[in-house]
C-alpha cells in the first residue's frame, strides 16, 4: 500500500497577507455564510471563534481588523509552497484551497526512513513561517481527515492510523449532509460504525458515492490524483492591503515579490535577464515596467536597484491595488572565471553598468558601435546592441582619423599633402556611389587632416587626426 502525507494550512490567507498584524485582532470572514473562517491569536484572546458571525465578533472586540476571505490568495500560496517542497519531495498534489498531499512511499529509500523524510519537510515548513497540521495514512482521504483534525503524527503503522480514523464523527468527513442523516437514522454516527458495515451491504442500501468514499478512505479504491508539475517561468501576483497612489511606496511590495523571485531562481541555479512588473490600477489600465539585466541576475537586491530606477520614470494615473511580477526570460547560471591574481576589478562589471544605464535612461537610449565591411567612411561603423560580438574584418589596417565629420565640408584651410592618394571607388550597387582620392594633409596651423578630392576636382575635409 502507498503511504501518503497530508499538510493542512488552516489560516493560509492570514499567514500570507496579515502575518505582520499579530498584535492586532484580525479576522477573515466568508461573505456567503457571514462566518469567521480564520483569525489570529489576538482575536482568539478576545473570544473570537470559528463560525461566529461578524455582528457577534464586533460586540466582543471593537477594534477588529476585518478582511474578506479570498480563495485565490490561498491557491496562489499553495503553488508557492509546492515549489519549495519540490526541493525535498517529488510527488505533490493540491487539495485546494488549503491542503497539499504528498506521496511518501517512493521517498523513504532516499531519506532512509520516514523520520528523516519528515524532519526535512518540517524544517522547510518552519522556515516558511506557516501554521499547519499534518498526518500520514494509507489513503489520501484518511490522511486529509487526520490532518484536518489536528492529528499531527507521522507513522507507517496501519493499526494506529486506522484506529485514529475510526474515532472521527461523520460530520468531520466530506460526506453530503443527506447521506450523514440517513446513516444517523440507522445508528451510524461515526466512522467506526460505518467501517464495520460490509461494503456489499453499503452498496445495497446507499448511493454509490458512499461506496466510493468508504473504498477510498480505506485505500481499497484508487483515489484519482493529479500531480503538480513545476512551472517553467516565474509569475506571482500580490494583492495590496491598501491602494497605493505614490510610486515610491510601491518599492516595499515589489521587494517582497523580488525575494520570491530570488528563491525561485536560486533553487533552479538560474538567472533572469528580463522581468515585467505590472501595476494593476483601480480606475485605469495596467502599467507595465520592463526591467532588463544584461548579464542576468538572481538576487533581489540587484533587481530592486534596477526596478527602482525604472520606477522613477513612470507616473500612475490611478491607485494601484495589486502587482504582478513575471520573469519569463531565464537561463542557466553561468560560472564566471576570475583570474587568481587579478580578481575582480572594481565593484561593478561592464554588464552591470549597462543594466543600470538602461534602467535609468531606457533600453533604447543605450547602443553599441561596431565596424562593417563597407569601404565608404560614412558607413564603416554602425549602431548595434551593446557588447554584441564584434565583426572580424578581413581588410588590412589603414590610416584613419580619430574624428570623422558627420558630412564632408569644403576645404578652406591651406594644406600641404603628406600622404596619399588612396582611392575609394565603391557603392555602385546601392545607388550611392563615391569616387574619391583621400590624402593625409597638414594645415598651416599644424592640424593633421583627412581630405579628399572628388571626380570633379573639388576638395573636401572629412576628418581630423588627434
Amino acid at each position: 500500500m502507498t503511504l501518503w502525507l497530508y499538510l493542512h494550512f488552516p489560516v493560509l490567507q492570514l499567514d500570507t497577507l496579515y502575518s505582520a498584524h499579530e498584535e492586532e485582532p484580525v479576522i477573515i470572514v466568508e461573505a456567503k455564510r457571514n462566518a469567521i473562517v480564520q483569525f489570529n491569536k489576538s482575536a482568539a484572546m478576545q473570544g473570537i471563534k470559528f463560525g461566529m458571525g461578524l455582528g457577534t465578533a464586533s460586540s466582543l472586540c471593537g477594534d477588529l481588523l476585518v478582511y474578506p476571505y479570498q480563495e485565490e490568495v490561498e491557491k496562489e500560496k499553495l503553488l508557492e509552497i509546492a515549489q519549495w517542497l519540490y526541493i525535498i519531495t517529488s510527488d505533490i498534489a493540491f487539495f485546494e484551497p488549503n491542503g497539499i498531499l504528498l506521496r511518501v512511499s517512493n521517498m523513504l529509500t532516499l531519506y532512509d526512513g520516514l523520520d528523516n523524510y519528515w524532519q526535512a519537510l518540517k524544517t522547510l515548513l518552519t522556515q516558511l513561517n506557516l501554521h499547519f497540521h499534518y498526518a500520514t495514512a494509507y489513503s489520501p482521504l484518511a490522511a486529509q481527515l487526520l490532518a484536518q483534525s489536528g492529528f499531527n503524527q507521522t507513522t507507517d503503522n496501519n493499526k494506529i492510523l486506522l484506529s485514529a480514523v475510526k474515532q472521527h464523527s461523520l460530520t468531520k468527513t466530506t460526506l453530503a449532509p443527506k447521506i450523514i442523516e440517513k446513516l444517523n437514522r440507522i445508528g451510524v454516527n461515526n466512522l467506526q460504525a460505518l467501517l464495520n458495515i460490509p461494503i456489499a451491504d453499503i452498496a445495497k442500501r446507499f448511493d454509490i458515492s458512499l461506496v466510493n468514499y468508504v473504498g477510498r478512505l480505506t485505500g481499497d479504491f484508487q483515489h484519482p490524483i493529479n500531480f503538480y508539475i513545476p512551472p517553467i517561468q516565474f509569475k506571482r501576483r500580490l494583492e495590496l492591503l491598501f491602494d497605493i497612489e505614490n510610486t515610491q511606496w510601491l518599492v516595499r511590495p515589489i521587494t517582497l515579490l523580488l525575494h520570491k523571485l530570488e528563491s525561485f531562481l536560486t533553487l533552479r541555479e538560474q538567472v533572469a535577464h528580463e522581468i515585467t512588473i505590472t501595476l494593476h490600477q483601480r480606475d485605469a489600465g495596467n502599467v507595465e515596467l520592463v526591467v532588463n539585466s544584461a548579464q542576468g541576475d538572481n538576487t533581489a537586491k540587484k533587481w530592486l536597484t534596477l526596478s527602482s530606477l525604472t520606477l522613477e520614470s513612470i507616473k500612475i494615473e490611478s491607485p494601484v491595488h495589486s502587482i504582478t511580477l513575471l520573469a519569463s526570460h531565464v537561463a542557466a547560471k553561468k560560472i564566471i572565471a576570475v583570474d587568481l591574481f587579478s580578481g575582480f576589478q572594481g565593484n561593478t562589471s561592464p554588464l552591470e553598468l549597462l543594466s543600470l544605464l538602461q534602467a535609468k535612461l531606457g533600453k533604447q537610449a543605450i547602443t553599441g558601435l561596431t565596424l562593417t565591411e563597407d569601404a565608404r567612411p560614412e558607413l564603416t561603423s554602425q549602431f548595434c546592441e551593446p557588447f554584441s560580438t564584434a565583426v572580424t574584418l578581413s581588410v588590412e589596417n589603414k590610416l584613419r582619423p580619430s574624428l570623422l565629420l558627420p558630412k564632408p565640408e569644403r576645404l578652406t584651410d591651406k594644406v600641404s599633402i603628406v600622404q596619399g592618394p588612396e582611392r575609394i571607388a565603391t557603392g555602385w550597387w546601392d545607388g550611392h556611389p563615391i569616387v574619391r582620392d583621400y590624402f593625409v594633409a597638414r594645415s598651416t596651423e599644424g592640424r593633421w587632416l583627412w581630405i579628399f578630392r572628388n571626380h570633379t576636382k573639388e576638395w573636401f575635409l572629412h576628418g581630423a587626426f588627434s
